[in-house]
């Protein structure tokens, strides 16, 4: 299978096909024309029917969502993505499906796919693609929202329940506790406090994750979707 994803992702033909028309694929509906027409579409009608298993033609869709979103690349910047992620245990190819097989919903494919673009223009070193796609993984996008509520090098105060999703996946870390001072207090009244002061704030900051996160957030989940 990683030979023929290789070559949908080489080809120069991939930023004409659409969802509409893998569908028609998987549902044995691609008319000779179109074929003839965009021609890498026999590599996807040949795997999907090598692995046609209702299993396989799920699999096969999300990787498809993925590649897709590097249909507008060129072939240097295709050529670069795929040499970067090589490495001597698996195939730049292979690394791409495996991350797919661990993405449960289209929609990160789809968010997965514009990563892999992103790092194909350069944006990411190896490592922090390698983080980004693990937390797409893990995460439950929904949440992943919240860190546009802090500025890069903000320190920010923060209702820890409603951040904890931000918390547990390393995107924001608490700084070192800071304590008011205490101090006497003018007890005007019978019953006022004899010190004041003392109150420890929890400062929350974006980690290296967070920031980079931030940072292309906006490109990794468009607003018209």
């Amino acid at each position: 299978m990683k030979e023929q994803f290789q070559e949908i992702i080489k080809s120069k033909e991939l930023k004409d096909i659409s969802t509409e028309l893998v569908e028609k694929v998987l549902d044995n509906k691609i008319t000779d024309e179109v074929v003839k027409e965009i021609p890498i579409l026999k590599t996807i009608i040949a795997v999907k029917n090598i692995y046609n298993t209702y299993t396989d033609r799920i699999f096969i869709k999300k990787a498809m969502s993925v590649l897709l979103e590097l249909g507008e690349l060129n072939e240097v910047e295709k050529d670069a993505f795929l040499e970067d992620l090589e490495d001597i245990d698996e195939t730049a190819v292979e690394k791409i499906l495996m991350s797919v097989d661990k993405l449960e919903t289209l929609k990160k494919c789809k968010v997965f796919g514009r990563l892999c673009k992103l790092k194909a223009r350069g944006e990411f070193y190896v490592d922090q693609f390698l983080r980004l796609t693990n937390l797409i993984q893990r995460a439950y996008l929904d949440d992943l929202i919240l860190v546009k509520n802090f500025n890069r090098l903000e320190r920010k105060e923060i209702y820890e329940e409603e951040y904890y999703p931000l918390i547990a996946l390393g995107l924001i870390y608490q700084e070192r506790l800071e304590q008011t001072p205490i101090e006497r207090n003018h007890q005007y009244e019978e019953y006022d406090p004899e010190f004041k002061g003392g109150n420890i704030k929890l400062y929350y900051r974006l980690t290296d994750l967070g920031s980079t996160l931030h940072l292309f957030y906006d490109e990794l989940f468009p607003k018209n979707e």
